[in-house]
């Protein structure tokens, strides 16, 4: 299962970017993914990098209808990805089952 990660201020206001008109949380793959935009954009010093966590998503958002945008962090423009549903955040790899 991937890890991804989300930023959010000490006072726990969780970053929010307009994409054509619709607001997004930003998801990173991982913790370089984040650094990365953090220093090519240098307004987001006030934001820490928070692990996603399902519960969090579940009490913050009860229905999970959340947009997230999968930010490509080669590209410093945040607004450069894809939309990535909850579901796919959050899904479980298969078990393996013993032989």
């Amino acid at each position: 299962m991937s890890t991804y990660y989300i930023l959010r201020k000490a006072n726990g206001e969780i970053l929010t970017i307009d994409v054509e008109g619709k607001t997004y949380i930003p998801v990173w793959d991982s913790e370089s993914a984040v650094r990365r935009s953090k220093r090519a954009n240098p307004d987001l010093i006030v934001y820490v990098p928070v692990q996603l966590d399902r519960r969090w998503i579940e009490r913050r958002f009860s229905n999970l209808q959340v947009p997230f945008l999968l930010v490509d962090s080669r590209d410093p423009d945040l607004q450069t990805g894809r939309e990535i549903d909850p579901a796919e955040l959050f899904e479980q790899p298969e078990l393996a089952r013993a032989a």
